[in-house]
């Protein structure tokens, strides 16, 4: 067997009996990992007890427990336990099987004592995609990933925290790292860290949601935009930005006070940056009905259009100015250079393609190029910039993974393609090294028992990786769920004993959307930005709408038509597809979170400020009973009631025909919605762990 490889994050290093994770090491006794070889060779499968007895202690006798005792042994280095079994599970009176992902460093492993045919089959007939998936993707993730050789391969932890932290931002010295940190799903603080000495201070006073953070030249002060207050009310949640600075010494000794600088009021803005001198440069989001400032200079902002504009505020005179251009697509990334005093931007055009420049203060176009994207790379997919610190390139973050974005638009990959999760790349000011934030999310499923007073959601699957939108089938006993524990977003299936992958999608699902056909025999996904119908086998066929890139795929409650959106536009614009014919209607109708036809072939939405509308052809009427009751994006809607969850974590009810809405229970805060209904059990997500932290790598 090959004597290294990964299960999830872990390495597993069988030569010097170790598992390390996150920079530790732990060692285990040689047959225990001997146990976990055997286990992962056939990720997926249950290996029995006589079997693993038979390959691991061959000729050998030993005690009772001894195969116990090696599965705890293994089971504590993953941080896992027998009540959870999230990395390996006991299947009473057979064996075990290993619930991960695995990914060998050099060859698979040949199968221990395993009858040929055991590859092509489950038993029962289902498919066994576990050892197949893995061997594809370990050869898909090589071949997508830039050949360049990495130049960072070090991985060192920056924080430790049981919060979440984003946004990196060295101080101009480097001595300095500013970030945000999360409490749970609202709150969050402005913090610092000494990395001389790994002191840490809150640098705010109130908790808001804040952006990232941009240190002034001389490092004495930090420029952000605050967007919302985290009250518990959702009318008072309102839509309001504000550029604020704060003097970091201050902060730093508890004196956190910021000074609103610019009251942006209600025009979007976003990613601050300090200028060499001292102004401040931003993206805002004028809409067309936008108020023009008082401060604005003369040819300030264009009211014509709703296209982000790249402004620049100065303190001294109170005055706001655009960056002039002509350019008709629409940024989304904004970096400045201090080395060589020019902004970069990233925007993406009406056609998909996203473009860098490098253009100066006055907006003078030094240099553009299209970004070469890869094949697994989305049309939905951004590329948000940062800059080397001498300013001959850029860091951009893509699913996952960290590229240098050259500014003629190639991009290479800049650390081994074992590393994921890695996102928001900043590089140190005067080192070679660049810090990020790195970490997942972990989802799981369950069944609420809707009788109970007080209920309690009892997970049916589970794992360390993120599983969502559990249904059940239509007349049938299955249970349908998005999971990608497997390396990939896939649909996997659960069949009252077991859950097991159904799909085998080369780049996954774009989303954990999808849904069952009113009988049951196929489900319907959004795959490459099409729609897809997929069969009880896993295969699965186009509906043919090439005018459509597909953003998000709504309910299928309706036998032959099916709603999604289209953002190519950044307009969230609504359309139905004739799944019969691939006959494509568009619904003039934008800004769309969620909708779905009803009973009787109206339409019910979400837009994305929180309110909801009916839809029919002869008119569209508001549902102010829905006026801001939704927290997420997601709403489950079953005949004529639709279900949801608001920001107090209520479960309510809405009568689509009486137009009543009615509050059913008070959720756990971390169920974040109910994907289906059957007699007295829903089907829910939960919000389970996962850390998000800051790393730094090096060479």
């Amino acid at each position: 067997m090959t004597k290294q490889f990964w299960v999830n994050n872990y390495f597993i290093d069988v030569s010097r009996n170790q598992i390390q994770h996150q920079q530790q090491a732990t060692a285990l006794p040689p047959k225990a990992l001997k146990v976990l070889e055997v286990l992962a060779s056939r990720a997926g499968e249950v290996v029995s007890h006589d079997e693993l007895m038979d390959i691991v202690w061959e000729n050998s006798v030993v005690g009772p427990n001894t195969l116990q005792r090696a599965i705890a042994q293994l089971r504590k280095a993953f941080g896992d336990d027998s009540k959870q079994q999230a990395f390996i599970k006991t299947h009473a009176k057979q064996g075990y099987s290993l619930e991960a992902r695995v990914r060998w460093e050099e060859s698979p492993p040949r199968k221990e004592q395993t009858p040929p045919n055991t590859l092509a089959k489950r038993t029962n007939g289902k498919p066994a995609y576990a050892i197949a998936a893995l061997l594809f993707l370990s050869v898909v993730v090589t071949a997508l990933w830039p050949e360049s050789s990495p130049l960072f391969t070090t991985m060192t932890p920056l924080t430790a925290s049981d919060e979440q932290e984003f946004n990196a931002a060295y101080s101009p010295d480097g001595n300095y790292l500013a970030f945000n940190r999360y409490i749970g799903q609202c709150e969050s603080h402005l913090w610092a860290k000494d990395l001389r000495n790994n002191q840490e201070e809150r640098l705010s006073a109130e908790p808001g949601h804040y952006s990232g953070l941009s240190w002034s030249a001389d490092g004495s002060q930090l420029a952000f935009i605050l967007q919302s207050n985290c009250s518990d009310k959702p009318e008072s949640t309102g839509q309001c930005w504000q550029l604020q600075t704060v003097d970091f010494a201050e902060a730093w000794h508890g004196n956190g006070n910021a000074l609103t600088r610019y009251d942006c009021k209600d025009i979007e803005t976003s990613q601050p940056t300090w200028l060499n001198d001292g102004r401040i440069a931003f993206l805002q989001y004028p809409s067309s009905t936008a108020v023009l400032p008082s401060n604005a200079a003369p040819g300030g902002l264009h009211l014509n259009s709703d296209h982000p504009r790249v402004m620049i505020y100065n303190a001294v005179t109170d005055q706001l100015q655009e960056v002039a251009h002509n350019l008709e697509d629409r940024i989304y990334s904004l970096a400045y250079s201090r080395a060589t005093n020019v902004f970069a931007t990233v925007s993406v055009s009406d056609s998909n393609q996203h473009i860098v420049r490098i253009f100066t203060l006055t907006g003078e176009i030094i240099t553009e190029a299209k970004v070469n994207t890869y094949k697994q790379h989305s049309v939905y997919d951004s590329f948000p910039v940062s800059f080397s610190p001498d300013g001959s390139n850029l860091l951009t973050s893509v699913r996952g993974k960290i590229y240098q974005l050259t500014f003629d638009g190639e991009l290479n990959g800049v650390h081994p393609n074992t590393f994921k999760g890695l996102w928001s790349p900043v590089f140190h000011p005067n080192k070679q090294k660049f810090a990020a934030t790195f970490g997942t999310k972990d989802f799981d499923i369950g069944v609420l028992e809707t009788r109970n007073d007080d209920p309690e959601l009892s997970i049916i699957t589970r794992s360390t990786e993120s599983e969502a939108n559990a249904q059940f089938q239509p007349n049938g006993d299955l249970i349908a769920f998005f999971s990608n524990r497997s390396g990939s977003n896939q649909l996997w299936l659960i069949d009252g004993q077991s859950s097991y992958q159904l799909t085998n999608i080369e780049q996954g699902t774009k989303t954990a959307r999808f849904s069952w056909s009113a009988d049951g025999t196929q489900l319907v996904a959004n795959i490459d930005h099409q729609i897809a119908l997929i069969a009880m086998d896993g295969s699965y066929t186009f509906i043919n709408s090439p005018e459509l890139a597909v953003n998000t795929l709504m309910p299928w409650t309706h036998s032959n038509k099916l709603l999604v959106t289209d953002n190519q536009n950044d307009d969230h614009r609504l359309f139905s597809v004739d799944i019969t014919n691939a006959e494509t209607l568009d619904l003039d109708i934008q800004n769309v979170l969620w909708a779905a036809y009803t009973a009787d072939e109206k339409i019910i939405y979400a837009d994305r400020q929180n309110e909801f509308w009916l839809y029919s052809s002869e008119n569209t009427k508001p549902l102010p009973q829905l006026s801001q009751q939704l927290f997420g994006n997601d709403i489950l809607i079953k005949q004529d009631y639709i279900y949801g969850i608001n920001s107090q974590a209520k479960l309510w009810r809405y009568d689509i025909k009486s137009d009543a809405l009615l509050i059913l229970n008070t959720l756990d805060k971390d169920i974040k919605y109910i994907s289906d209904i059957r007699g007295q059990q829903m089907l829910a997500t939960k919000f389970i762990g996962g850390r998000r932290e800051l790393v730094e790598f090096s060479k």
